[in-house]
């Protein structure tokens, strides 16, 4: 990974830790979980370990095995989708549609023999999830009452 790239991350690790701990907001109520989110939540993270063993067997035997960090990137971006209803929290709808897109990009484009693709998707889906979750602490996904609008 680049210095670039490296210094984005802490950066941007920086940002998010602020924005949380250094200048909160308030960011709506807090809600115990329902047994169906939980539910969801531990679908979720088994379907995400499964696609991710499948898919990166499947990518080294067809050969293809560069592409995982952009398969990687894909599916943790698609587990995060249902938790924008499980949880009652659209920031996970973007930041799921986001990174998987990103992912899934990458996948393609590697695919197509674009050199380090896979990697570059990885790299920036990891970034774009620090931004969304930066942009969430300062309370940008909150109701809008809560922001006086």
């Amino acid at each position: 990974m680049s210095t670039v790239a490296w210094t984005a991350g802490v950066v941007l690790v920086l940002a998010a830790l602020s924005a949380h701990y250094v200048w909160p907001v308030a960011l709506g109520p807090m809600a115990r979980p329902s047994r169906l989110a939980l539910a969801t939540y531990v679908a979720c993270v088994a379907g995400e370990l499964a696609l991710i063993n499948l898919g990166s067997r499947a990518l080294t035997a067809a050969g293809d095995g560069e592409l995982r960090p952009a398969l990687i990137a894909a599916v943790v971006g698609l587990h995060f989708i249902p938790f924008a209803w499980a949880f009652k929290e659209r920031m996970f709808f973007w930041l799921g549609g986001l990174v998987c897109g990103l992912g899934a990009t990458g996948l393609l484009a590697g695919a197509m023999g674009v050199a380090h693709a896979a990697e570059a998707a990885a790299v920036l889906s990891g970034l774009v999830m620090l931004i969304v979750i930066t942009v969430y602490a300062r309370g940008r996904f909150a109701p809008a009452a809560l922001l006086g609008h």
